[in-house]
């Protein structure tokens, strides 16, 4: 069985990739690693100001999704809690060294640093405990791959705190100067383990081959771990810490809550059951009482904040931003996923002879792109062309086809390729829907490119479900993230309809040309853009 195993591009990822890898190839089967490029991979801002951890695991999930590769491998404390509709948790493998390691100048401990000692880290959870043991030291937020922070112990900085796991994987466990005791110095919420993902409709060998893998003490510890962070709303740039182990047919976990200048903290104990149930079940009574004992009032939680959504009905698209319907769920909202549009291939002829031409870019602002042209050997008639595309999963797409990524226009949309765009002139080819936004074509124009728009797939309107044609009056608001949303739901519904919560202007103009009622537009063309928009529109505000 050939698998194609999509990870990250980063030497970790890679390494930890090939460790599955390894392990398939022990049972038969051929495993091709697909590299993706994710924003986090990209962006120098810190971790924290990016939305967490899961900022690393949404293009390598997208590919997934879209079948561009059959399973992913991610680390664990990375992926956020909510789970990702369509995929499952097939395995997480036997866990690495669960402790956080300090590598520090001349071979130092972290009791043995001078007073004021420089020391980096990426975790707001790591800076945390850092304070509440040492308040004298300075700690910095530094970013960059393993081997990039480990570089700056000795030089800028007199230490960094970095993951054990991490560092036994790469070879580089001797530069661990001390290992802090995850029983004193608590971890994140399933750090040292993996997560091997795969489609919910993955064929049953696959399925049974991924569960082979499966380590249960692991996947105990981590389910209990990670419910403590769920239960809180903590997010993973959280000072959230847990720390399971699975011992006697028992389960025991001990989580904290630090405030961020160390000042102060809480911490719960518990044990229940090895099992999965009583794992889940004792994250969440941990989590609790946290929150009874004041944690809250250390860290930003969501399970300490009202659920502005609660009781609203909102009807969202199958194919709304990655997150979308996990983030208005945490707002309380009733949600219904519904598949408006689909996609009718109208061939690569007209593309193949523009592809004759000379281009400077080829632009791609859909998923569904790559899939058409396919068969267009583009990879081999793409030299000299820079490639961009528009979105993360368009560009898990464009990379799982073998085909270089130059530009990535974040979070997507028509808007932020032209302004992430360099300045003209030249050729950009364009390939795409039949009927397309009127972005990015308009602002690259603009810049002096010349734009070539050749259609290679048309948007198809698809019957509602009857449950959702009967709920129609009753929905709060419709997301719409195209126009050709908007039309499908009017043409099979009618209006006037719920209020709109429009992705973007484009989608506002078509919207209102048909007469449905525009209640918001979403500032960015992301799940938290969309969200904001749907809260704007929905959430009463004081006079």
């Amino acid at each position: 069985m050939k698998l194609r195993l999509a990870t990250r591009g980063s030497a970790l990822a890679w390494t930890q990739s090939g460790l599955v890898a390894d392990a398939l190839r022990a049972l038969g089967h051929e495993v091709e690693l697909v590299r993706i490029t994710t924003h986090g991979d990209v962006s120098d801002a810190p971790l924290a100001s990016l939305g967490g951890a899961g900022v690393f695991v949404g293009a390598v999930r997208a590919a997934v999704s879209a079948g561009d590769a059959d399973l992913a491998v991610h680390s664990f404390k990375d992926l956020p809690t909510a789970p990702a509709e369509g995929l499952v948790l097939a395995a997480v493998p036997a866990r690495e060294d669960v402790a956080d390691a300090l590598c520090a100048r001349d071979g130092l401990a972290l009791d043995q640093l001078p007073a004021g000692a420089r020391v980096g880290t990426g975790s707001p959870r790591r800076a945390a405990q850092l304070l509440a043991r040492r308040s004298d030291l300075e700690v910095l937020a530094i970013r960059g791959n393993v081997e990039t922070r480990l570089r700056r112990a000795g030089t800028d900085l007199d230490a960094v705190v970095l993951a054990a796991a991490g560092l036994n994987r790469l070879g580089l466990g001797g530069a661990i100067t001390e290992r802090l005791s995850p029983d004193a110095f608590l971890p994140a919420p399933a750090q040292g383990a993996l997560a091997v993902e795969c489609r919910s409709d993955a064929p049953a060998q696959l399925r049974a081959a991924l569960a082979s893998l499966d380590h249960t003490p692991t996947r105990l510890a981590a389910l209990a771990e990670r419910e403590v962070l769920a239960r809180l709303e903590a997010g993973c740039a959280a000072p959230v810490a847990a720390y399971a182990t699975v011992g006697d047919g028992r389960l025991r976990l001990t989580a904290s809550v630090v405030a961020l200048d160390g000042s102060r903290q809480v911490r719960a104990s518990g044990e229940g059951a090895a099992d999965e149930a009583d794992a889940l079940a004792l994250g969440a009574r941990v989590a609790a009482e946290l929150l009874a004992a004041g944690a809250a009032d250390l860290a930003d939680l969501g399970a300490s904040r009202p659920t502005p959504l609660a009781g609203r009905r909102i009807l969202v698209p199958e194919r709304a931003p990655s997150g979308t319907r996990e983030a208005l769920v945490a707002a309380g909202a009733e949600v219904t996923v519904a598949a408006f549009t689909g996609y009718e291939d109208l061939g690569t002829t007209a593309f193949a002879e523009a592809l004759a031409e000379r281009w400077d870019w080829l632009v791609v602002t859909s998923p569904h792109t790559p899939a058409v042209l396919a068969g267009a050997d583009l990879a081999d008639r793409l030299a000299g062309t820079r490639v961009a595309a528009v979105g993360a999963a368009t560009a898990a797409a464009l990379d799982a086809s073998g085909i270089a990524v130059d530009l990535v226009a974040e979070p997507g949309g028509g808007a932020a390729l032209v302004a992430a765009f360099p300045d003209g002139p030249g050729r950009v080819l364009l390939p795409g829907a039949e009927a397309p936004s009127a972005e990015p074509s308009a602002g690259l124009a603009a810049k002096v490119w010349t734009v070539r728009s050749v259609p290679v797939y048309r948007t198809v309107a698809l019957p509602l479900p009857e449950d959702v044609l009967a709920r129609w009056p009753q929905f709060d608001a419709l997301v719409v993230t195209a126009g050709s949303v908007a039309r499908a739901a009017v043409d099979a519904a009618g209006v006037p309809g719920p209020a709109v919560v429009a992705i973007g202007d484009p989608s506002a103009a078509v919207a209102r040309s048909l007469g449905l009622d525009v209640a918001a537009v979403a500032a960015r063309p992301d799940a938290s853009g969309l969200v904001d928009a749907v809260l704007t529109a929905l959430t009463p505000r004081e006079l």
